[in-house]
């Protein structure tokens, strides 16, 4: 009867949850008429499926898709997240009235290292220079997701299957991905996406004298090839260690189709995510033959692409090997744009407020020469809104995560499976950090993916003492 009860009240609680984020985008100005025409459906599943880590697959899915749904219909992403993201949290304390859940497992060095950025986000709404509401919009990605992840994903997340069929999710949306990328490269583009580059200005950075960047589902190109990037290094190294053979095929499959498109993207410093990862990797296995194999292969890749002309013909190689080339014009501009920063930046410390870095200013009407100056990248986007000392905590925290996730790959994780996986993650995600020196990774979907990779890092053991237990009982 307790069993039944809880079923009612989660259904009632994520209809209401589902609701309310209407009502969010409504206040926002724009109607998401495709969400609004989903509720009843997403209402029946809720009640037939109350697992709890079935929410966080379609809080998942969601966030890989919006940005595609968005451009046909216009809708505030990032309300609708965080929507689906306190959706969450109150589902779970509802549950957690009929259901105890082993809250311990939020409880770890990332929680603690996130929960010290949460606050430092928080004291920036006090920065003079700040601008409430573009605070309100941007903390959810700067800090408030990336503590939240820490604390409920453990709880949601109990066994590695389901862990694995995230993976597999992330798979199948990263095909579906290059899929759509590979029909716009041979079928054109539709007339949402034909808006979007020639009235709303995209032709200026996709339509290029090397040829046409292509961006799929996604906000743009860069966001694209990252995200490309991020699946061909998970999946390429997984792959190999993966024992059942339909997963192992899927991955194989996602691996090339990522590959693919993160080469018809035209993102250069997305190439950095594979290449950095396939680094990090090598550093992190201590297994003679994987440290053979993925040196090689690294330094093959680094001599053709570095020391020879083979395939210049070819817009992609062409593309990819201008990577490297220091004398690059868009390289030099984005070098000019800093030391124009430089002298701006003496006097702001703690930066000029969340959500107040180059175009995003405009719509607070914030008119500032550090607004006319594009970012570029995250790393200066942090610089510009929390200042040096947010850069450098931020940075900070970021190296501890780094280490102290290796470090349980390295040495806590037994599991030659698990062992891989994270290896793996940790290498995209160091791979993506690099590309962050000319891009922003934290758009939609990558901000919430990498949050949700670095969770399960710290996550691992867990997931290693499950499998020694089930490997002694077979």
């Amino acid at each position: 009867m307790l069993k039944n009860s809880s079923s009612y009240i989660t259904t009632i609680a994520f209809i209401i949850g589902l609701c309310a984020i209407y009502l969010l985008t409504i206040k926002g100005g724009i109607i998401p008429t495709l969400l609004f025409a989903c509720l009843p459906v997403l209402a029946l599943v809720s009640a037939g499926f109350c697992q709890k880590q079935y929410y966080f697959y379609a809080f998942f899915i969601v966030n890989y898709i919006i940005s595609g749904i968005s451009r046909y219909y216009p809708m505030k992403n990032g309300v609708i997240m965080l929507g689906f993201t306190l959706g969450i949290i109150i589902l779970l304390f509802i549950k957690n009235i009929f259901q105890s859940y082993e809250w311990k497992r939020g409880i770890n060095l990332l929680t603690v290292l996130w929960g010290i950025w949460f606050i430092y986000c928080l004291l920036e709404i006090f920065n003079p220079l700040a601008v409430t509401d573009a605070w309100f919009i941007a903390i959810n990605g700067y800090a408030f997701f990336p503590l939240v992840s820490a604390i409920l994903i453990p709880v949601l997340f109990t066994r590695f299957k389901d862990f694995k069929w995230l993976l597999i999710i992330w798979a199948v949306l990263s095909i579906l991905a290059a899929l759509k990328g590979y029909w716009q490269k041979n079928h054109g583009f539709d007339s949402a996406e034909l808006y979007w580059l020639f009235v709303e200005g995209g032709a200026k950075t996709h339509i290029i004298y090397s040829g046409i960047r292509y961006f799929s589902f996604f906000t743009d190109a860069a966001n694209f090839g990252i995200s490309m990037g991020l699946s061909m290094t998970v999946f390429g190294i997984s792959s190999f260690f993966i024992k059942i053979r339909w997963i192992k095929y899927l991955f194989w499959v996602t691996t090339i189709a990522s590959s693919y498109g993160l080469l018809i993207s035209g993102t250069r410093s997305a190439v950095a995510v594979p290449l950095a990862g396939l680094c990090v990797y090598t550093l992190l296995c201590k297994n003679i033959k994987n440290l053979f194999i993925a040196g090689g292969l690294l330094i093959i890749i680094l001599l053709f692409l570095t020391q020879t002309n083979i395939g210049n013909s070819n817009t992609l190689i062409r593309r990819v090997r201008s990577t490297f080339n220091k004398e690059d014009s868009s390289f030099k501009v984005r070098e000019i744009n800093k030391e124009k920063m430089k002298p701006l930046m003496k006097d702001k410390p703690f930066g000029i407020g969340l959500g107040l870095s180059g175009k995003r200013s405009k719509r607070f009407n914030v008119h500032d020469k550090l607004s006319e100056l594009p970012p570029d990248s995250l790393l200066t986007m942090y610089w510009i809104e929390t200042g040096i000392i947010g850069l450098s905590l931020y940075l900070t925290l970021l190296v501890i995560i780094l280490i102290r996730a290796s470090y349980i790959a390295m040495f806590i994780i037994k599991d030659k499976l698990l062992k891989n996986i994270s290896f793996a993650i940790i290498a995209a995600i160091s791979g993506a950090y690099v590309a962050a020196y000319a891009n922003d990774i934290t758009t939609f979907p990558n901000g919430i993916l990498i949050n949700v990779l670095f969770v399960f890092l710290f996550v691992a053991p867990y997931y290693d003492k499950e499998l020694a237990e089930h490997e002694a009982t077979a």
